[in-house]
């Protein structure tokens, strides 16, 4: 089939206003450099790859609800369960003739539930799925009805005014620009019974019309030639290269969300070039695939050489390129979905942190080393432009954002001063090879050492992070960033390895039952058998020791330490891509 670039713009997303008011743009191909007018330059475009899109038809329709059974499935959002047996009791009111069966999903928000769609196939009419309240449960929800309208199933999956859309551009992006998506007013979640009931008496807040009438027709409107058409879209990024004055360039990059919305150095061909010096590799090797949320968006994949153009444009050198492009096949974005403000971090060790200058001494954390900076820069940019991560009411909903994501958390361990195993050989490796190892999680904050060297009131360096630890959640595990004056403190208490500070944690770093089972997480965080226990009874905070990882950095100028919230993912090898 054939759509309009206007058409095609709008379905993914990008405003066709926006890039059609950019420069002119620069016919240059296969790292051929295009001439250009006195006084402007050609600059080259930093986006990934996109899969081709597959439309998907959506099922027919019955003309009517009437003796028809209708599954209410929850996907397990906090909140659904209520809502939804709202539904059913609306219809109870409104239609008895409808027949409503609840189902909660199996699995996780973004995980399928075949044995569910087969019972609803063989047993049901249609499907009404709630909640998408969240930047997870909003793909979830739209991603799951497409499964069901696959198999022939009419859906009405219903989702939050806040994430309209987010919805709408997740279900273009996956096949369904159409899908009969119903709003209501947000939020749901920490709503009485009696409120979510008055918002399904009340109107949906994208068309002002009833919202139940909404629901109805979404599950039995007969389908537009739109909606039933098969075809394939491919998804724009723009032109290879672009030709404009140097501030002109700056604006449209900045303008199309290419940047972090500082100055960035133009990625010209000269520079592209000199960067693909620092690596061995082909540039048009596939590098990875990345991208905001895995189930819940399309994965874009990216090469070598469009590494190397967000490489220039967080102004790295080419001796910094195998570290980027390690972080570029870790395939960790450094830009999740989440409405929370996810962080991300990552060690660096081996050689390689003194032959590019890498700090990890005084101020290791800090902006203090160009390495250091344009790294941890450059795993922003490709996120945003390898993965289309970070596109704000699209692929990121960070309802307070996090100023780490400005640069992401850094470390480069200090092996010649730590008394224990470097990271990077805990997990594998061998002490002369150069390793990145990432982690995502909330932040981090900063600790102290213990009495004896003029820090109190906390008595010993294993109080300290103990101390520390209490003040996280439990969604993800802990990461002690210690100076190395801490690290041999910790030795002299006994602990000369980190699997023996992590056994400690484990013992001592406790939550009352009382206060787990209040959480978001419940009896989940704690499990069911510690449940069972009284509520002032304490049990761990964490139940495995590879939930606490350590790494040495600083610079020796006082024993303090810094504890992030952050779970380790993986470790990839920058020799690889030298």
């Amino acid at each position: 089939m054939k759509l309009n670039r206007r058409k095609i713009l709008s379905l993914m997303g990008m405003s066709p206003a926006v890039l059609a008011s950019g420069p002119v743009y620069a016919k240059a191909s296969g790292g051929s450099v295009v001439k250009t007018e006195p006084g402007k330059i050609t600059a080259l475009n930093p986006r990934g790859i996109p899969p081709a899109i597959q439309l998907i038809p959506m099922a027919p329709r019955p003309q009517s609800l009437e003796g028809k059974t209708i599954y209410l499935i929850d996907d397990t959002f906090p909140g659904a369960d209520h809502f939804l047996h709202q539904i059913a009791n609306w219809f109870a009111k409104n239609m008895p003739s409808v027949n409503t069966e609840y189902r909660v999903k199996a699995g996780g928000l973004a995980d399928d539930d075949p044995k569910l769609w087969a019972e609803v196939k063989a047993k049901g009419n249609a499907v009404i799925m709630a909640i998408g309240h969240c930047s997870t449960c909003t793909p979830a929800t739209v991603g799951h009805c497409m499964t069901l309208e696959k198999m022939g199933i009419p859906t009405a999956p219903m989702v939050t005014i806040a994430f309209r859309d987010l919805a709408r551009t997740n279900a273009a992006n996956r096949g369904m620009p159409h899908e009969r998506i119903c709003f209501t007013p947000h939020p749901v979640w920490g709503k009485t019974d009696g409120e979510m009931y008055a918002y399904l008496e009340g109107n949906d807040p994208v068309t002002g019309k009833p919202l139940m009438g909404e629901v109805i027709a979404a599950l039995t409107a007969p389908l537009t030639a739109e909606e039933s058409r098969p075809g394939t879209i491919t998804p724009p990024t723009g032109d290879p290269a672009y030709v404009d004055t140097h501030d002109n360039l700056q604006k449209y990059y900045m303008d199309n969300g290419m940047t972090d919305f500082l100055p960035i150095v133009i990625p010209t061909q000269e520079k592209v070039d000199a960067m693909l010096k620092g690596t061995s590799h082909r540039p048009d090797e596939i590098v990875g695939k990345m991208c905001p949320a895995i189930g819940a968006f399309p994965e874009w994949s990216y090469t070598v050489r469009q590494v190397a153009i967000n490489a220039v444009m967080a102004g790295a050198e080419p001796d910094y390129f195998p570290v980027i492009l390690a972080l570029a096949a870790s395939e960790l974005p450094a830009l999740s979905s989440s409405t929370n403000s996810f962080a991300t971090g990552a060690i660096i060790n081996g050689p390689i942190r003194d032959s590019i200058r890498l700090n990890y001494g005084i101020g290791a954390m800090g902006p203090f080393a160009q390495p250091n900076a344009a790294i941890g820069r450059a795993w922003l940019l490709l996120s945003k432009n390898l993965g289309r991560c970070g596109q704000a009411g699209e692929t990121y909903m960070g309802t307070l954002g996090n100023a780490l994501n400005y640069n992401n958390v850094v470390m480069v361990e200090n092996e010649k001063d730590s008394p224990w195993v470097p990271f990077h050989v805990q997990h594998g490796f061998k002490p002369e090879e150069n390793v990145v190892s990432v982690f995502v999680g909330l932040g981090i904050q900063q600790g102290q050492g213990g009495a004896g060297l003029g820090v109190k009131p906390v008595p010993n360096y294993d109080d300290a992070l103990r101390y520390n630890v209490g003040a996280f959640a439990p969604l993800f595990g802990v990461l002690g960033v210690l100076d190395p004056l801490v690290a041999k403190g910790l030795v002299t208490l006994g602990y000369d390895t980190k699997e023996k500070l992590s056994a400690w944690m484990v013992k001592n770093a406790t939550v009352s039952v009382k206060d787990a089972k209040s959480s978001l997480f419940g009896t989940r965080w704690i499990g069911a058998e510690n449940a069972k226990l009284p509520d002032d009874a304490q049990v761990p905070r964490y139940t495995k020791p590879e939930s606490y990882q350590f790494v040495v950095v600083g610079g020796q100028t006082n024993p303090y330490h810094m504890v992030a919230n952050m779970s380790y993912r993986s470790s990839v090898s920058i020799d690889k891509w030298m």
